[in-house]
């Protein structure tokens, strides 16, 4: 599918840099993975970041590397960027909304090697390219930016900036300056072996989820907590809340969430388990649920399986998989889950040849309900009942209080996402309706923005 399939129409360009307008004109795609579905009027529009992101050549292996969770994010009007550069240096870029133009620096004083003391991961965590190393961004609400990267069963590599920069961005020039030095601690003791980092905000406060202690089918997940200023968990042992030991397979197993929402001060989280390294050793749709900030957890049905720090949910928690999914069914790893403003969780897992798969739970009756063929893309939660899922080829709209029926609203251009993991801004609904998600093609980073209007510029 190309956007000239989908017969997008040049109408305009837009302030920035290379910023470019295109309107979708009405049309009935013909799509493998969800219902056919009139094309609506829905504006989208490409900004370009910078064109000096790594491609896929410069280190060996070349995976998918940029972007990591939260390499997008909307704070105080203005939005954010995260990604490595072609030195090998993150490079950290900013704009204001709706239309401003991208400022952008790198970090000199960190790059990516393929020698050097990793940690416990040893010679395995050295490679660069195989799609673990991404760059993870959060924005505390006290507006301190926070950044960790290159991982995989590595040291921890952490830095946040020395001032609350994006309370007041105008009043900060952007320049490296602003980043403290790389750091191997959350303030307490050294954290080793950590892949997959993952920031969400919560109100007041900062969740950092990190899997360590082992690799596929051998780790364990934790989530360490920012507030007031600092990191208030911030060690293995106390941030620790799902282990890798069970009774089946060859006693080890590792949790693959699909993603960490926080409604109304609960905080919900999805996963999948799996085995080995196998990929096709994943099975079930898990859940848990915390009331009290991460510290208790419960089953669907409300039961503790959990206590952080102290008693863990592992793969035999009574009513801990709420969706029975076999080894080898296509299911595996990966995925994007989100809580609608009713309270309602969604779930977008990996099919295999079937697509998507769509699951929702009913937050009044505790049920589960599932779709499969699905689009597999990443979602966005939107005002009243819509609910949004991105593809690297279009953006679909859902209703949040029922299963399976998909409108596509506008074509997107794969290539503008072929060479880096397509990642949607979570914060940026609140802009005129905009979605927005950040891409890679080459060398050259973009935000794709698509809404009900272009921003003004």
């Amino acid at each position: 599918m190309n956007v000239d399939q989908l017969k997008l129409r040049i109408v305009g360009l837009a302030a920035g840099v290379g910023g470019l307008l295109l309107q979708s004109g009405c049309a009935r795609p013909a799509i493998d993975s969800a219902p056919a579905a009139p094309v609506c009027q829905t504006s989208v529009r490409v900004s370009i970041v910078a064109h000096n992101g790594m491609p896929r050549n410069i280190v060996p292996r070349g995976a998918e590397w940029n972007f990591g969770s939260g390499s997008l994010w909307t704070f105080n009007g203005w939005q954010y960027a995260a990604y490595w550069d072609d030195a090998r240096q993150v490079s950290v870029a900013r704009r204001q909304l709706p239309a401003g133009r991208w400022e952008v620096f790198s970090l000199p004083d960190y790059q990516r090697t393929e020698s050097g003391d990793r940690g416990r991961g040893g010679a395995i965590s050295r490679g660069f390219g195989d799609g673990h190393e991404k760059v993870a961004m959060g924005i505390s609400a006290d507006g301190f930016i926070h950044l960790s990267f290159d991982h995989h069963l590595s040291t921890l590599r952490y830095r946040v900036t020395r001032l609350p920069v994006a309370s007041n961005p105008a009043a900060h020039k952007w320049a490296a300056g602003l980043f403290g030095p790389v750091r191997d601690n959350l303030g307490g003791p050294r954290l080793d072996c950590v892949t997959y980092p993952s920031f969400t905000a919560d109100g007041s406060d900062l969740v950092l989820y990190l899997r360590m202690g082992g690799g596929s089918g051998a780790a364990n997940s934790h989530l360490f907590t920012y507030s007031g200023g600092r990191w208030i968990i911030n060690t293995e042992a106390g941030s620790q809340f799902i282990d890798q030991k069970w009774s089946g397979g060859d006693g080890t197993v590792n949790a693959y969430p699909q993603g960490l929402a926080i409604h109304n001060g609960r905080w919900h989280i999805t996963w999948g388990w799996r085995d080995t390294p196998d990929e096709r050793t994943s099975h079930d749709l898990c859940y848990a649920f915390s009331d009290d900030a991460g510290k208790t957890w419960h089953n669907n049905d409300g039961e503790v399986i959990g206590v952080r720090g102290k008693k863990f949910i592992t793969a035999d928690s009574p009513g801990v998989a709420v969706w029975k999914i076999p080894p080898g069914s296509g299911y595996r790893n990966g995925g994007s889950m989100i809580v609608d403003p009713t309270g309602r969780l969604h779930v977008l897992a990996y099919g295999g040849r079937t697509g998507g798969i769509q699951f929702m739970r009913d937050p009044e009756t505790r049920e589960w309900s599932r779709q499969d063929g699905a689009p597999f893309g990443a979602w966005v939660a939107g005002e009243g009942n819509s609910l949004y899922a991105v593809t690297d080829a279009a953006l679909y709209r859902t209703a949040a209080d029922r299963l399976g029926e998909w409108t596509q609203l506008a074509a997107l251009d794969p290539a503008w996402f072929e060479d880096g993991k397509l990642v949607v801004d979570r914060n940026g609904m609140v802009y005129n309706g905009t979605i927005f998600a950040i891409g890679q093609a080459g060398k050259t980073v973009r935000v794709v923005e698509a809404g009900r209007k272009a921003p003004t510029p």
